[in-house]
Parts: C-alpha cells; structure tokens; sequence
C-alpha cells in the first residue's frame, strides 16, 4: 500500500533530518516497506537515542526517528508505544465515557486533544488510533451516518485521517519537532491516491508555557486586568471571528479536497492570527525586556495607549522583535488564538491533554531559557515556587487548557510528588478542583533508557473510581500515595519545644582549637590549662564543644575542642550610675541590651572572667566588626545564636539524642553528655531513653526523614522543624519498655563495635549499607536494626507491615518476609537517595510514607479539636 509514496516519504524525511541523502541501507529497506511499523523498522538506523526520554528544552519524540544534535541537546526522544497506549487511552476515558456507546460519528469527531510539548508525535498518533477506532464503532451504531470510503482506503485509515484532521492538536518549541509529527501523521494516514493530510492548522510551533488569553491581550497586560482599551479588544475579536471561520473550512474539508486549497485556506487565516500574535508578542516582549514591573508596565503602556493610530503596527513590530533575538529567543503561543474553535465553544477547553513534557530543574531551566524566564512563570502561574521542576508548570499549564470533565496524562519526573514541585503542581491543581484518577509513583522506562518515571492522570472534577499503581483506592494524594493530605505534614504540638538546633557561634575566636589556632582564629589547648590553672573559676567558662563532624567520627562522640561561653550575660559594670535596685523594669532591660549595668548588678558579667574576655576581644570582636549582622557586632562577647531555649530543656537530662544537621550520607544519633556547648551543626532533641533512640534511629523515622528533608546531591541534611517537629512519634514513644530494649540492644552494640573496630559512625554505617562486608558484628548490627524497626513498626500497631518487613529468622522458623530490607541498586530502585543502600523496597516505603502522613492529619486535627 505504501510502496507507491516511497520518493514522496524519501523527500519528506531528507527535508526533516536535514540529510542530503539517506543512507543505501535505508533506502533500500524503505523502498520495501509495506507497514507504519516496517517504515519505523528502515528508519531506525538515524533514529537519536531511542529510548530516553529525559529532556529540557522540547519533549516526547515518536516511534519514526530522532534526527541531528540539536534534537538530542533539547531531549525530543522516542516515547515507545508501551507508554504511549495506556496514556492516551487512560486520558480519553473521561471523554469516551461522556459520549457514551451510542455516540455519532460528529459527537466524536468533536472531540479535542493535544500534546503540549509533542515531540516528533508519538502521543498524537496513538491519540489518532484511538479516536479512530472510536469513530469506526460510531459509524457501526449509525450505518445512516457513515460516509463512503474512498477506494484506496478501508474504514480504520478513512477514520484515521478525518480524525487527525479535526480532533488532534500539537505544539513545540522546536519547529523542527512540529515537522517531525506531521511526517508521523502522514505516515499514521497514508492513502495510496490521496493527498497527504492538511496538518498545518493543528500542529504548530511556539512556547506552550509563553503565551496569553484572550482576556490578557484585550487587557494589554498578561495579568487578567480589564479592557483598558476598546479598540484592542475589538481588533481581536474581529480577527479571531474571521480566523475561526477560516479555520472550520479546513477542518471540516472532505477527504478529497486538494492540498493547495487546504493551503490556500490556511494562509488566509494566518493572515489574521499573525496580527492578533503581534499584539500578544508585543505585550510578553515588554515582559522579558526590564527586570522591574514599573518599566515592564511603561514599555507596555504603548499598545494600549497607542491603538489605532497610524504607526501602531509599526511600533508593535518593533518591540515583539526583540524576542526573537539574542541567545534563547521566544515564540509566544497564544493558545485561544492558535486553536479559536478549542476554546469558543460551549465548556472551552480540550477533552484530553496527552504527552512527555521536559523535565528540568531550576538551574537547568535558567542556563537553557532567556532571561527572567523563570520570573515569567512563576507570574503565569500563581503561587509556583522558584524551585519547581519545569515539569509542574507543564501540569499547571495542561489543567488550564482541559475543559470541565476533560482530562490529562502527563509523564513526570518523581518529583511531581514532592516538595516544591508537589506544591507549584498538584497540590495546587488539586485545590483548584482537580483530580487524580490515576498515578504511576514508579515506572521504569521501556527500552534501554535507565530512567524511572511518574505518569499523573488528572480530571477537572471528580475522580469516578482512582487507581495507584494499577490497585483500586479511595484517593490518590498529590504525594502519591493513598489519603487526603495533599499540603505539607502539619507541625506536632506534641514535638513542640523537644528539637533544636545548636549553638551559632559566629567567631571561632570562642573556641580552643589546635588546627583554627595554628591559622590564628582559636586558642591553644596549652593555653587553656595555663589559664585553667592561674584561675579555676576559668573552668566554669569554658567547656566542651561538640560538632557534628566529632559526632559523626568519634568511635565514643567525644569533643576535642572547647568554648568560652559568657551565655547571656552582660559585657561590663559601669564604674558609677544609680544603683540596679532603683533602676525600672525598662531601664534594666534596656541595660541588659547594651551589655553595660549598674555598679551593683548582683549577676555575672563578662567582665568577671577578664582574662577570657581579652581573648574574645582579640579574636572574636574584629571578626564580627566585619559581618553584616548589626546584632552581632553588638553583643560580640556572646554566641551569635546561644538557643538559650535549648539549655533549659536539656539540663536536668544526663543526656540527650544528637544527629549531624550538615549534610551527610547515613542518618545516625548518637546519645551525648549534655554539659557542653553544642555547636549548630547538631541537631539536638530533648530525650534521653533508649526507646526515644530507636524510633529516631529507625527506618520508619528514616522514610519521613529522607522524604521531608532538604538534600544535597544524595546527602540527607536533616533539618528539626521539617524532619521531626512534623513526624508523628508512636505511641509510648519515650517510656515503651519493648522500644527501651530494642534501643539499648542496638545502641550498645554499635557503642562497642565502633570501640573495638575503632571507626565512627560514619564507616561504621559504610559498613553496613556494603553487601561484601558480611563481618559478624556487622552482620549482627543489621539482625538489631531490622528488630529494631520491627519494634517500632508495631509500636504504632501495624502489625501487617512489621510482618512484611520482618527479616526472618530460620533458627525459630520465622520466614523473611516479603518487603524486609534488601540491598538496593539501580536496577531495583530509582531513588538516588535509597540507591546502594540496605533498605526496604520502594512500594513498602511509600505506603509506609502514606500511614505516616495520615496519621499526621489525625494528630493536627486531634490537637486542633483540643485547643
């Protein structure tokens, strides 16, 4: 059927790879080609990198081919057919369900769907398929209704191409891509004796996130303020009215018509969107030119003001132009311009939104985009973060874009689900009346792209029946888990004044520390004797000083540096001035403020300890001259930061549980005498029992930890207020006699293992997570810590996960069970964070994840209801 376009698809595909001629090979497999899927078969030789979906700049590709460097540097790469099939079909449901089995052929062929960032067109020709097959089925149930098939094509390509004609849309911001997806189509319905399909009215070039509303061009501004003036607006209702007309004639052509008057009908067209498009691309270009909304406003300020006089084209000419230059130029795609007929009609929006959108961080997004790109989106979309994902605007943009009912399924990075992007994306779609109805959390990419991927389905209303991972459930979160909390985990009462972070220095000058001494910012060890011994009181002063690098690396957590700490006392004693007891409550304070008090202040002052003092004078005091911190170069003499607060919740404990807050590769506590300063490089918590120990040493604190915290390539940095003062603590959490064994158990064998192999924590958990080491003590840490979480596991009564993640024991007949903790690598876990380590599987994380953040709501709200 194929073989007689052979030179015609030859052409086509030397125009779109840029190649001057195809290989021999390739022609020669062309040549004899008969199938879609033998044609993909010959190409594959050019094909760039099949199977990688990753990308920043443009999106998903298509099972044709992946051309030159430039489709490779802005990651437009082939989406396999396996992904693409239960995408579409999954985004169609909504619509499909709507029209019922009874529907006419028009009833689907009004249906509306596109990919925002459509590649070369994979999802648009499986989204042709399916409306296809629809449209077949229709014209079964109203045999009245089926219009004659062409000779040269049967009932599924006849569908395929009115189809692709009418109901499937596409942008990119590759000119290159859109090319590539109408060869797709054209491939998708190919007829011997017709015409290839009209496509350029459907598939365009352009910036799907850089582009404004009717509202904001009749506006003059892309927020959403009223017409400011009339002419604007009428010029681009006129133009839009005469460009939908047009528009209908295209789509709605026969089969037959001819291409030059489908091409003819569409220059027409262009006519009157090209104008409209000025005016929008005058408005954003005013945007990307200054860095102040004043100026942004004033450059503007000329489309509004000068409408309709003589050089207003001119003028607009000028200033859209500028965003075409320079080194990342813009195309603005103005959506309800670029498809009028999608959005005047009743319910306006698209049926469906379909695709593989770029995913790119902050810093990618930046390097790869204009300036004040990121500006820019964050004002289209209200409330983003400066941290999301590029991604989450894709699904902000594609729910704006969907009418009520209508629905979308976008690929994403797993970051969809957490932090700012979560909340820039779905938590924000879903308070803005959206729904999950179905979500992939992990799905490694088909071929041989070693990436893991998320696929969101979203409706605008309600989710009928939600499914997570292929499993039927109540509700799926914007974490991706089952449950109703889609914002941030609510902060504990519970936990309130229990965690904190040290003491912030500011000056090592404070400190007696041979390395920093030898540079000249400490003071010796020696001397700190000599001072001790002329001077005994010296000894109240100074005390120990623990960081989190000593925590981390000393085999028994001990400090081996000092502090000078005056707390929050005064500087000095003023020589004369009345009498403290005559002084107000105001006078006094004010005194304490400026560090200088009445000759008979009856308290400590630094002054007392004079040789101390000098030392801080003389090391501490320039330094701080230097800093920008008024407050610090005030009270010079006293910590920066004491956390006074912390001291107080501390000293009636022996001891208290400390973790390293700077970024490191194990979560470890440590348990630590409480008479020393604390640097702020500890994370330090007002508990002292073992059982307190095990919880926070356990892998369910670890799952919310890794999962809330902020991190540093892999590194966890765990953070007080996001880690703990929100993680729900099981019940008896502090006193329970099983957690007090479990904890003294694992605590004192990790206590004489790092003795006797004289390594500290951290090699210590080097040890652990390395499959090779398989060294007794090692062997036996892993046997506690897995008892451990069991203990833990039960404590809040989940029984059925304890269960699941028991690591077995054979010697008394207890089986492994199914999700205990394995050695993960890359081919069984897509976390980085959770990569080469010895933890549980990805599915028992996240629904342990989902508890966790059920009972956190219950709690708030229990706690709520209390007060």
């Amino acid at each position: 059927l194929l073989a007689t376009a052979v030179k015609d698809r030859e052409k086509i595909i030397k125009e779109a790879t840029g190649r001057g001629q195809l290989p021999a090979g390739v022609k020669r497999d062309l040549k004899d080609a008969d199938t879609v899927a033998s044609i993909e078969a010959a190409l594959a030789p050019i094909a760039d990198e099949r199977g990688s979906p990753r990308g920043h700049a443009v999106s998903a590709g298509t099972p044709i081919l992946q051309p030159t460097d430039e489709r490779r540097r802005t990651g437009s790469h082939y989406t396999p057919r396996s992904l693409t099939e239960p995408i579409v079909r999954q985004a169609l449901e909504p619509a499909f369900a709507r029209l019922g089995a009874d529907a006419t052929p028009d009833e689907v062929l009004s249906l509306k769907v596109c990919d925002p960032a459509c590649g070369s067109g994979a999802f648009l020709v499986e989204a042709t398929r399916q409306i296809g097959t629809r449209l077949v089925q229709a014209w079964e149930a109203h045999k009245a209704l089926k219009p004659p098939i062409p000779a040269d094509e049967d009932d599924d390509l006849h569908a395929r191409r009115l189809v692709a004609q009418r109901c499937i849309y596409g942008v990119d911001r590759n000119p290159m891509a859109t090319d590539l997806a109408k060869l797709s189509l054209w491939l998708a319905t190919l007829a011997r004796d017709h015409e290839f399909s009209f496509l350029d009215h459907a598939l365009k070039s352009g910036d799907s996130l850089v582009g404004l509303n009717k509202q904001q061009l009749s506006g003059g501004s892309w927020d959403n303020a009223p017409i400011r003036n009339s002419l604007i607006g009428q010029a681009i209702s006129d133009r839009v009215e005469k460009l939908a007309a047009h528009r209908d004639a295209i789509r709605n052509a026969p089969d037959d018509v001819a291409l030059a008057m489908q091409e003819s009908r569409h220059a027409i067209a262009e006519k009157d969107a090209e104008q409209v498009r000025l005016i929008g691309n005058a408005i954003i270009a005013a945007f990307f030119k200054h860095d102040k909304p004043k100026k942004r406003f004033d450059e503007v300020r000329y489309v509004t003001a000068m409408a309709g006089t003589s050089n207003w084209w001119d003028g607009l000419r000028t200033i859209a132009a500028s965003l075409e230059g320079g080194e990342h130029p813009i195309r603005p795609f103005h959506w309800e311009i670029e498809f009028p007929e999608v959005f005047s009609r009743d319910n306006p929006g698209f049926d469906g939104i379909v695709g593989n959108p770029p995913f790119a961080g902050k810093n990618t997004t930046i390097a790869g985009s204009r300036e004040y790109y990121l500006e820019w989106l964050q004002t289209l979309h209200a409330g983003a973060h400066g941290n999301s994902d590029l991604v989450a605007h894709f699904f902000r943009r594609a729910f704006g874009l969907i009418r009520e009912g209508g629905s979308f399924g976008l690929i994403a990075t797993n970051t969809i689900c957490q932090g700012d992007t979560r909340e820039t994306g779905l938590c924000t779609i879903i308070a803005s009346g959206g729904a999950i109805a179905h979500a992939v959390k992990r799905m490694k990419w088909p071929g041989e792209a070693a990436v893991v991927v998320s696929v969101v389905h979203v409706v605008k209303g309600k989710a009928g029946a939600p499914t997570l991972d292929g499993r039927n459930v109540r509700r799926v979160s914007a974490y991706l888990v089952e449950g109703d909390l889609d914002t941030s985990p609510a902060t504990l009462t519970e936990n309130a004044g229990n965690s904190f972070q040290g003491s912030i220095l500011l000056g090592m000058g404070f400190t007696f520390d041979e390395a920093n001494a030898a540079k000249g910012k400490a003071t010796t060890l020696a001397e700190m004797e000599r001072l001790i011994t002329k001077d005994p009181r010296n000894a109240d002063i100074i005390k120990p000083y623990l960081g989190g690098e000593e925590l981390n690396n000393s085999i028994n957590h001990r400090h081996h540096r000092f502090a000078i700490d005056f707390a929050d006392w005064p500087l000095r004693r003023m020589e004369s001035g009345t009498s403290w007891t005559k002084l107000t409550e105001d006078a006094r304070r004010l005194q304490l403020r400026n560090g200088e008090v009445a000759p008979d202040y009856p308290h400590e002052v630094a002054s007392d300890w004079g040789d101390l003092l000098a030392i801080v004078e003389g090391l501490v005091k320039p330094e701080r001259a230097k800093q920008g911190d008024v407050g610090g170069k005030t009270i010079w003499w006293r910590y920066l930061r004491r956390r006074g607060e912390m001291y107080d919740a501390i000293k009636a404990l022996d001891t208290a549980i400390a973790i390293n807050c700077g970024a490191q590769p194990h979560m470890c506590f440590a348990t630590i005498p409480t008479n020393q300063v604390l640097a702020n490089t500890l994370a330090v918590f007002a508990l002292s029992t073992r059982s307190a120990f095990a919880t926070l040493q356990s892998r369910v604190h670890e799952v919310w930890a890794r999962f809330f915290a902020s991190s540093m390539k892999d590194d966890l940095r765990y953070t007080p207020s996001d880690c703990f003062e929100t993680f729900p603590l099981p019940p008896g959490h502090d006193s329970a006699a099983t957690l007090e064994a479990a904890g003294e158990a694992y605590h004192a064998h990790r206590a004489a293992m790092m003795v006797a192999t004289d390594k500290g924590m951290t090699k210590t958990y080097n040890r652990f997570h390395d499959p090779h080491d398989k060294a007794a003590d090692i062997v036996e840490l892993r046997r506690l810590h897995a008892m451990m979480d069991d203990t833990v596991l039960r404590a809040y009564g989940w029984d059925d996960l304890a269960a699941r993640a028991h690591p077995g024991d054979p010697a008394n007949g207890i089986a492994q069970g199914e999700d205990a903790a394995r050695f993960l690598t890359e081919d069984d876990e897509d976390d980085h964070k959770y990569q080469n380590r010895l933890f549980w599987p990805a599915p028992f994380r996240d629904e342990l994840l989902a508890r966790l953040l059920k009972l956190n709501e219950e709690r708030a709200a229990a706690e709520k209801k209390g007060n």
